[in-house]
């Protein structure tokens, strides 16, 4: 049997199938529901709707300010308090060698 009769055979053991002329647009349309009703879809509506908010002057101002001072508080939080004359040496030596090294020299 040689390749055109097997492919013959295999044509008449498995027919095309016959679809409507709307299938096409049937899938594609169940698609586009399956999609808007996705949590990604949700997602994305919801950041969309959330960014057009921030975009606007006042939200923006606000939404800066609460950052910073959130940013501030979380840092006076975390930040021990210690002796602030050491820490400013620390800082000068650090930048000035030769403080660093009569620091290292005094007991």
């Amino acid at each position: 049997m040689n390749d055109d009769e097997l492919h013959d055979l295999i044509r008449q053991t498995h027919p095309k199938p016959e679809f409507s002329s709307s299938f096409q647009r049937e899938i594609w349309a169940r698609i586009v529901v399956a999609e808007q009703q996705s949590w990604t879809a949700r997602w994305r509506q919801w950041s969309e709707s959330l960014f057009r908010w921030v975009a606007q002057p006042a939200p923006a101002m606000a939404v800066i300010t609460v950052m910073l001072l959130v940013g501030a508080g979380f840092g006076r939080l975390l930040t021990p308090d210690t002796n602030h004359a050491a820490l400013r040496t620390a800082y000068v030596a650090s930048i000035n060698p030769l403080v660093a090294a009569r620091l290292s020299t005094q007991p």
